[in-house]
C-alpha cells in the first residue's frame, strides 16, 4: 500500500507491517507500535541516504515489520562493496541510536518504560536484520559476499529459502506459545512474521531471474562505457544446459565461456553475451555445444 511520494520517492507499508500495528494496537500497546514504525522508517531512511550517497537514484522504500527495503532504478543487487554498505547501514544506524541513548540514560537525562523500551527495539531490530537470510539485511550482504564464488541466482534462492524455513519456524514457534496459554503480543507477531518471511522469500526467488537479467543488460552497458572490466571463466562440458552456466554468472565479472572437448582440451570459446542471447532464443535446457 502506497501512503505518500517524496522527491520522486514512494512510501509503501507491507500489509505484515500493518497487521503487527493492530495487533500490538488492539493489546493497548500503542505507544510501542508506533515507536517500531518509527524506528523501521529511519532504519530503511539509512539505507535510502546510503544508496543516494552511492549515486543511486531511490524510487521506492517499502516498510516491513522489522525491516524494509529501498528500490533503485540502478542495479547493486549482488556486487560485493555496495550492496554489503548499503545493508549494513540499518542495522548500523540503530547501534548508534542504542549507544546516544545510553549515553543519555546513564547520564539521568532519561529514564523510565519509552527509553527502556527504545534501546530493547533498536537492538532487536538491528539484530533481527542481520540474521544471514533474505530479505533480511544480513542475507543482502551474505549475497553480496558469496554471490561471485556460486553466482547471483543460486546464492539468491538459498538465501531466500533459507529465509523461508526462518519464517517455519517463527510461526511454529508462535503456535507453540499459544498452545500454552500465553495470548500476549508474541505468539501472533511470531505467526505474522513466520508469514512475512514465506511471502517475502518466494518474492525473492520469483524475482531473481529478472533482476539477474537486468543485471546482465547493465553490466554490458558498464563494460561498453568504462571499456574494461574483471572477467570469470567457466570451462564446461558441451551437454551442460545454458540456464546452469547463466546461474554462475556474477554482477561484476564478465564471463568468458571454454567449451571443453571430447579430450578434455580446449574446444572453442565463448562470451557471456553469446550464451544468454543463446538461451533467449533456443530455450535454457539449450547444450551449450549446440550454440
Amino acid at each position: 500500500m502506497e501512503l505518500v511520494k517524496i522527491y520522486g520517492v514512494s512510501l509503501r507499508i507491507h500489509p505484515t507491517f500493518l497487521l503487527v500495528l493492530v495487533v500490538y494496537g488492539v493489546l493497548g500497546l500503542a505507544a510501542q507500535a508506533l515507536l517500531v514504525f518509527g524506528l523501521v522508517f529511519f532504519h530503511e531512511l539509512a539505507h535510502l541516504l546510503t544508496a543516494k550517497a552511492y549515486g543511486f537514484r531511490v524510487v521506492g522504500l517499502e516498510l516491513f515489520p522489522f525491516g524494509g527495503a529501498a528500490y533503485c532504478d540502478d542495479l547493486f543487487e549482488g556486487r560485493k562493496l555496495d550492496e554489503s554498505i548499503m545493508a549494513l547501514a540499518g542495522p548500523a544506524f540503530n547501534v548508534a541510536l542504542i549507544f546516544g541513548a545510553q549515553v543519555l540514560r546513564w547520564q539521568g537525562v532519561w529514564a523510565g518504560d519509552l527509553a527502556d523500551d527504545f534501546v530493547r527495539f533498536n537492538f532487536w531490530l538491528a539484530a533481527f536484520n542481520l540474521i544471514p537470510v533474505l530479505p533480511l539485511d544480513g542475507g543482502r550482504v551474505a549475497r553480496a559476499l558469496f554471490a561471485e564464488s556460486f553466482g547471483f541466482v543460486r546464492t539468491t534462492k538459498f538465501l531466500a529459502w533459507a529465509g523461508k524455513w526462518l519464517g517455519v519456524l517463527l510461526a511454529l514457534y508462535g503456535i507453540i506459545l499459544g498452545g500454552q496459554g500465553k495470548f500476549a503480543e508474541g505468539p501472533l507477531t511470531f505467526m505474522i512474521l513466520g508469514g512475512f518471511f514465506w511471502l517475502a522469500g518466494s518474492k525473492e526467488i520469483s524475482s531473481a531471474h529478472i533482476t539477474f537479467l537486468r543485471q546482465l543488460t547493465h553490466k554490458k552497458e558498464d563494460l561498453l562505457k568504462k571499456g574494461l572490466m574483471r572477467s570469470l571463466w567457466v570451462t564446461v562440458h558441451k551437454d551442460t544446459p545454458l540456464v546452469r552456466i547463466v546461474e554462475e554468472f556474477t554482477p561484476d565479472r564478465y564471463a568468458m565461456i571454454s567449451l571443453a572437448n571430447e579430450d578434455l582440451g580446449l574446444g572453442k570459446i565463448l562470451t557471456e553475451t553469446d550464451v544468454v542471447e543463446g538461451m533467449l532464443r533456443e530455450g535454457i535446457r539449450f547444450p551449450i555445444g549446440k550454440l
